[in-house]
């Protein structure tokens, strides 16, 4: 894809995530400034063409953790996150990404079936789940799935499958 370097703002590395998380969120407000990036018609947003996420393992997205306070966030457009006191990660809020025209979700693998499956079903608590979160507000969200992932689903259509869901 031909872009334009003007166009591509990487999380500065070096600096503490709090400060990573302003220099970016900076970033995209001089690109909507500038018009590089659109505002959201239904929020202040940025409004990004795509959006490209992946479902983790514990059922997060981005670095957007179950039951963490940061998808309560409505103001901020970036926001460092850390888990479990660990390292620290630099993230677009819910805001941004149900903002964007696009958002696409990849769930890959065995460990993310169970996640995979509760996020489609909801069956569990919305904060556990931050994938569930992701509705874009007047845009489109894309899952893909590899056979991994959805090998709940698989064996939900399989004859006696029933006790394999219901864990």
């Amino acid at each position: 894809v031909p872009l334009l370097p003007a166009h591509v703002n990487p999380v500065s590395p070096g600096l503490s995530g709090e400060s990573a998380a302003n220099s970016y969120e900076f970033a995209i407000r001089q690109q909507l400034k500038s018009r590089t990036v659109q505002v959201s018609r239904s929020t202040d947003c940025p409004r990004f063409d795509l959006i490209l996420l992946s479902l983790g393992s514990g059922g997060h997205v981005a670095s957007l953790y179950p039951n963490h306070p940061v998808l309560e966030e409505e103001s901020q457009w970036v926001a460092c996150v850390s888990k479990d006191g660990s390292c620290e990660s630099v993230t677009l809020t819910l805001p941004v990404i149900n903002a964007a025209a696009n958002v696409t979700i990849v769930a890959s693998g065995l460990d993310t079936a169970r996640p995979f499956m509760d996020t489609m079903v909801g069956r569990k608590p919305i904060r556990s789940h931050p994938a569930q979160m992701v509705l874009p507000r007047d845009g489109n969200l894309v899952w893909f799935a590899d056979a991994s992932a959805a090998s709940l689903f698989l064996r939900a259509n399989e004859p006696d499958a029933t006790s394999a869901t219901d864990s």
